[in-house]
């Protein structure tokens, strides 16, 4: 299975006057960058992993370093500047992962407290053709899908089209399904104020009558990290946790 992890985005994070990239924001001595590398190990030790990173990040924090520290043979995507999109970062690995082999696209900027084997049994057994992570939610930040007999039927960015509100964790049976669907989105240009998210890109999947399925978790169990504000937040759940 192939896994690429988008953290090519831009919001560094201040820290006693030092300023990092979100990938390395530390949870009990563990980067984040580590505990999704770990997260997806845990599932199969054949992953493959490809990793999107920000070219001054590689740069200034040896970022490409600490990847292959944690993980070998990870191929590392040097994006040199801001892309208009997910989607079109994602793209970005086509000689990588559009193939016949399974494909997880996974947001390098939130935290997921779930074992990632139960959502990939649950899409396998189903026999999808695609599967997000989603959780109950109706603000406008997130991303949406639609889903009736139990298969998504509409996706939306930005745009609340029903309580399944989906994180940054997107299956493809095949990594080919996703950059069809991808490349077709672009050229219809189904963008939300010129930017090419991953979500809208499960449309093109409906157009085709795909198998899309929805694997539901607890609102607590989502950790996005977009801000200041949402890293304090999840600073303060670990902290009680202990």
């Amino acid at each position: 299975m192939n896994v690429l992890i988008l953290a090519a985005g831009h919001m560094p994070l201040q820290n006693q006057n030092e300023s990092y990239p979100l990938t390395l924001v530390e949870f009990e001595g563990i980067p984040l960058i580590q505990k999704l590398i770990e997260q997806c190990t845990s599932i199969d030790s054949e992953v493959n992993f490809i990793i999107a990173l920000r070219d001054t990040d590689v740069r200034d924090y040896y970022l490409d370093n600490i990847v292959r520290l944690l993980s070998p043979s990870a191929k590392i995507l040097k994006v040199s500047d801001n892309t208009q999109g997910a989607a079109c970062t994602a793209l970005l690995a086509i000689p990588h992962i559009d193939n016949n082999d399974e494909l997880l696209i996974l947001n390098g900027n939130e935290l997921l407290d779930i074992d990632f084997s139960l959502p990939l049994q649950s899409f396998r057994q189903r026999m999808l053709d695609a599967g997000v992570v989603s959780f109950n939610s109706v603000h406008p930040r997130y991303s949406y899908v639609k889903v009736e007999d139990e298969l998504v039927v509409e996706a939306a960015e930005k745009r609340p089209i029903s309580r399944h509100a989906t994180v940054g964790f997107f299956w493809f049976r095949k990594g080919e399904i996703f950059v069809k669907a991808a490349k077709n989105m672009i050229r219809k240009d189904a963008s939300v104020n010129g930017i090419f998210y991953i979500c809208p890109s499960l449309n093109e999947l409906v157009l085709e009558q795909s198998r899309i399925g929805i694997f539901t978790i607890a609102t607590e169990l989502y950790h996005p990290i977009k801000n200041e504000k949402q890293l304090e937040q999840l600073e303060a759940f670990i902290e009680k946790k202990r």
